[in-house]
């Protein structure tokens, strides 16, 4: 199996990199970053061999910014403290910081003939090749912070939740600097794209549904299917699954022949305690409660 490629610190001066997580949805690799600098300036040479986005989730201290020269500042529009990069594959480029103290990042590395397939999305594959240095988009912020959330604690979520966000990241990067038609409203499901929709989540409890496949058998873009989704039923498609999972738990339950922790692999939790955290989060008390208040 390939190794997903990662983001690396290379020609690194005053960096440590303390924690790296690393999560594929979609075909894209998501990488968070925790890194350490010494007082003083500090770089990374952060030349990319993929198309790589990053994001400034948190710095403590002095400031942070890209450069394509250590020794020259870049130029840029917007003075926050939390801004947004995307390097081209084999562009020379430089993060640079002066009395950072810690940087924490996330990273996303593109093959973009990859996502246009995935997603249907027409890619402007000379556009994708011109760099854009320390900007800010409040979408592409929040998204990538749901992303290092769920890259950071895997498990809470399922697989179907991080293809989402991964599909409205891309496309949100891919539309940046276009002037788009207002779209039009639109609908749910047909009832033949609704149930089988339905039917396939049903079949993939235990493994999980992904993104993809949804928007394959129904013959809609990633991006259609889960707003029509969202439309007909009133939940994401991750939200509707995990929902599924827990009626299913409950079922379990009440037949009694299966331990929590058995009941937790047949509903698709990675273990009890999984089980148990959502289902709380869900219902409100705990698998355990909830089976003696309907046996009492």
């Amino acid at each position: 199996m390939r190794e997903a490629p990662q983001s690396k610190i290379v020609s690194a001066h005053g960096v440590q990199l303390l924690r790296r997580d690393v999560r594929t949805w979609n075909g894209v690799t998501v990488s968070v970053l925790d890194m350490e600098c010494r007082p003083g300036r500090a770089w990374s040479e952060m030349s990319p061999r993929h198309n790589r986005m990053a994001i400034v989730l948190e710095q403590i201290g002095g400031r942070v910014e890209p450069r394509t020269k250590v020794d020259q500042p870049s130029q840029s529009d917007w003075s926050g403290p939390n801004h947004i990069d995307y390097v081209p594959a084999g562009m020379r480029a430089w993060g640079y910081s002066d009395n950072v103290r810690r940087v924490r990042g996330v990273d996303f590395v593109f093959d973009f003939h990859a996502l246009e397939s995935t997603l249907r999305e027409r890619v402007d594959f000379q556009k994708v090749q011109i760099p854009r240095l320390k900007f800010f988009d409040d979408r592409l912020f929040q998204i990538g912070s749901l992303l290092a959330r769920e890259c950071c604690t895997p498990g809470e979520h399922s697989d179907l939740y991080g293809d989402s966000l991964v599909a409205a990241l891309a496309v949100v990067f891919l539309r940046l600097g276009n002037v788009q038609a207002p779209e039009m409203k639109q609908g749910g499901l047909a009832p033949w794209q609704l149930r089988q929709a339905k039917e396939f989540m049903e079949a993939n409890l235990s493994t999980g549904a992904r993104l993809r496949d949804l928007a394959e058998i129904t013959r809609l873009s990633q991006s259609q299917f889960g707003r029509a989704f969202k439309a007909s039923t009133g939940f994401a498609p991750h939200q509707w699954q995990m929902n599924r999972r827990i009626d299913k738990a409950k079922q379990l339950l009440l037949d009694g022949e299966l331990t929590l922790a058995q009941i937790a692999l047949v509903t698709g939790f990675s273990e009890q305690s999984h089980l148990t955290r959502v289902f709380h989060s869900i219902v409100g008390i705990s698998p355990g409660s909830w089976r003696r208040e309907r046996r009492s």
